[in-house]
C-alpha cells in the first residue's frame, strides 16, 4: 500500500533578509544609481579604446593604395645577399621616426609595412614585392643601384585569382607563420656561414627554395611572404638587458627543498638557547654575480658577439608567412617538405632557429575537433595572407638576416623554371647614327 506522512511545522522561522541587511542592500543600491555614470565609464574605458582603435585602423589600411612589383634579374648575377642587405636598408626609410598622437587616435595610422614575396606555380618561381605606391619609387631605386641589370615591372596581385575563401570544396591548403624560436636577440644563422673563401663554392642560400618550388604541377602555387615594419630602436634596449642577464650574469641560486629542512632543525635547537639581538637564519636565494670577459666559456663568447652583431645593425619587425595551395584530388603533404628544409638551414641551436608559429600552423591541431581546429586555422591563415594582415605575433629580423632569408638568385642556383631577364640592357655605341 501507499504510506502518507504529514509533517507540520510548529518552530519559528527567521526573515531570510533582515532589517539590517535590507537597509545595507538599499544604501548599497542607491550609491550605484548615484556613482554608476562614473564607476561604469572608468571600466569600459580601456574596451572602448581597444575597439577605437580597431575601427578606425581597417579604416586607414583599406585606404591605403598597394603596388605589386615583380622583379626579374639576369642569370649570371654574381652578387651575394650584401646587394639585398642594403635593398633592406633602403627599405627601413619608410619609418615614421614617431606618428603623431593626432593621427594615431584620430586617423588611425600605423606604421607602413612591406611585403617580400615569392610566388610559385606550374610556370616556376617569381619574385614580388608589394609596397605602398608612395614607396614605390624609393624601392625600385634600391634595387636599381644595387642590380643595374634588373627589369621591374607593375604587375596586378597574383593573389586576385583565387578564392576569396579557402579552403573550399575543390582545394585544400596547408601553412602557417614563421617566427623565431628563441629571444629575438639571438640571431639565426646568416649567409656569412654559407659563403666560402672560394667563390665556386658558395652557397646560395635560396637555392633550395627555389629547387623546391620548380616542381609544381597542375593548380599547386606556394606563396612565401616576407612581411617586414621599420621600428625603432626601443627593442635593442630589451636585447641587452637580455644579453647582460643571461651571459654576463651568473643565474639566482635558489635554496633547495632540503636546505630548509636542514635549517628548520637547526633552528629548531638554537631557538631555545637565541639570545634577543640574535636571528634564527634561513635559507636566501643568492643573486647572480657579474661575469668577467675573460671568463666567459667559449659557447657563450660566440653567443655574445652574435647578439652584438645583429644589434649593430637596421632591424624590421618581422614574419614569414607561408602558404601552399593545390586541388583536393592531388593534394600531397609531401611537396610542402622542401620548405622546412628551406626554413631549417637558418637554425642554428646555439642561437634561434626559424620555426611556424603552432597557433597557425595548419597541420597542428589538438583533440577534440581537431579537424575544425584546423579549418579555422587555415581560414585565418588564408585570409591573413590574400589581404596581407601584419599579425600580433612576429619577431626582430635585421637586414643581415633578412638578405639571407630573401634575395634573388646568383649565378649558382641553375633552377631552369626560375623567372629571369634573358639579356643584358646596355646603352647604344656612340658611333651609332641617329638617321
Amino acid at each position: 500500500g501507499v504510506f502518507f506522512i504529514r509533517v507540520r511545522y510548529t518552530g519559528y522561522m527567521p526573515p531570510v533578509i533582515s532589517g539590517q541587511s535590507m537597509a545595507l542592500f538599499n544604501n548599497l543600491a542607491n550609491l550605484w544609481f548615484a556613482t554608476w555614470w562614473i564607476i561604469l565609464p572608468i571600466f569600459l574605458f580601456p574596451v572602448f579604446i581597444k575597439m577605437w582603435l580597431f575601427y578606425i585602423r581597417r579604416d586607414y589600411v583599406t585606404k591605403l593604395t598597394w603596388v605589386m612589383l615583380q622583379v626579374r634579374v639576369p642569370a649570371e648575377v654574381l652578387k651575394t645577399p650584401k646587394a639585398m642587405e642594403q635593398v633592406f636598408a633602403a627599405a627601413h626609410g619608410t619609418y615614421s621616426y614617431g606618428i603623431k598622437p593626432f593621427d594615431k587616435w584620430w586617423n588611425g595610422e600605423i606604421e607602413h609595412w612591406s611585403s617580400f614575396e615569392i610566388m610559385a606555380d606550374a610556370n616556376g618561381p617569381r619574385f614580388y614585392i608589394r609596397v605602398i605606391a608612395n614607396h614605390q619609387k624609393m624601392l625600385e631605386a634600391a634595387i636599381y643601384s644595387q642590380y643595374p641589370d634588373a627589369e621591374i615591372q607593375v604587375m596586378e596581385d597574383y593573389a586576385a585569382k583565387f578564392p576569396l575563401v579557402l579552403p573550399n570544396d575543390m582545394y585544400d591548403m596547408q601553412g602557417a607563420d614563421f617566427v623565431l624560436g628563441k629571444n629575438d636577440a639571438f640571431p639565426i644563422r646568416t649567409y656569412e656561414y654559407f659563403e666560402a673563401k672560394e667563390a665556386d663554392e658558395k652557397i646560395d642560400t635560396i637555392g633550395t627554395l627555389m629547387e623546391a618550388l620548380s616542381h609544381h604541377a597542375g593548380d599547386e602555387t606556394t606563396w612565401i611572404h616576407v612581411m617586414i615594419r621599420p621600428t625603432n630602436n626601443a627593442w635593442i634596449k630589451k636585447a641587452e638587458e637580455f644579453r647582460d642577464e643571461e651571459l654576463l650574469m651568473t643565474k639566482d641560486k635558489k635554496p633547495k627543498r632540503a636546505d630548509f629542512i636542514k635549517a628548520f632543525f637547526k633552528n629548531l635547537f638554537h631557538a631555545p638557547f637565541l639570545k634577543e639581538d640574535e636571528e634564527l637564519e634561513w635559507p636566501e636565494i643568492k643573486k647572480g654575480e657579474k661575469i668577467k670577459m675573460m671568463e666567459l666559456i667559449p659557447s657563450k663568447k660566440i653567443k655574445l658577439e652574435a647578439i652584438d652583431m645583429k644589434l649593430s645593425k637596421l632591424a624590421f619587425e618581422t614574419v614569414v608567412r607561408w602558404v601552399h595551395i593545390n586541388r583536393r584530388e592531388d593534394y600531397n603533404l609531401a611537396n610542402t617538405a622542401g620548405i622546412k628544409a628551406w626554413s631549417k638551414q637558418f637554425s642554428d641551436e646555439n642561437l634561434n632557429i626559424l620555426m611556424p608559429y603552432l597557433p597557425t600552423y595548419t597541420v597542428v591541431a589538438k583533440w577534440p575537433f581537431k579537424k575544425r581546429k584546423q579549418y579555422v586555422k587555415k581560414r585565418l591563415l588564408y585570409e591573413n595572407a590574400i589581404k596581407r594582415r601584419f599579425p600580433s605575433k612576429f619577431s626582430m629580423l635585421n637586414i643581415e638576416e633578412l638578405a639571407t632569408i630573401y634575395h634573388f638568385p646568383s649565378a649558382t642556383v641553375k633552377t631552369p623554371m626560375l623567372g629571369r631577364v634573358e639579356a643584358k640592357k646596355g646603352t647604344p655605341p656612340a658611333s651609332l647614327p641617329i638617321e
